[in-house]
């Protein structure tokens, strides 16, 4: 799995990688097969999330899928997206706009780096 090259094309556009390579390497008990396996349902689970969070038109709902991905992105080492992800839960349940394109926005991000670790 390709990580310095990866998380130093970010460094360098001047944001921090989308993941914390040392928290998945935590959560996956070092394994890197587990690593690989675990962003690639990752990648399937937020397609799957950001696709249904668009066609919800109840909040609760959206919260909720919200909420589940929260709990992947912390899974893998995305705290940033686990942040966005709890903010817009919160707006959500207290009935605020919520920040849809800056959540969609970084999961994108973090899919692409996701991508670019596993064919790296």
């Amino acid at each position: 799995m390709a990580s310095k090259g990866s998380t130093d094309r970010f460094v360098r556009h001047g944001g921090h990688a989308p993941i914390d390579l040392a928290q998945l390497a935590t959560n996956t008990l070092g394994n890197r097969e587990l690593q690989q396996e675990v962003l690639k349902l990752f990648l399937a689970r937020s397609k799957t999330l950001i696709s249904e969070l668009s066609a919800a038109d109840d909040r609760q709902h959206q919260a909720d899928l919200v909420h589940s991905l929260k709990g992947s992105a912390r899974g893998i080492g995305a705290l940033r997206l686990a942040d966005v992800c709890d903010t817009v839960e919160e707006e959500l349940r207290e009935g605020s706009s919520p920040a849809f394109l800056t959540l969609v926005s970084l999961v994108g991000e973090t899919n692409d780096f996701i991508r670019e670790l596993i064919e790296g």
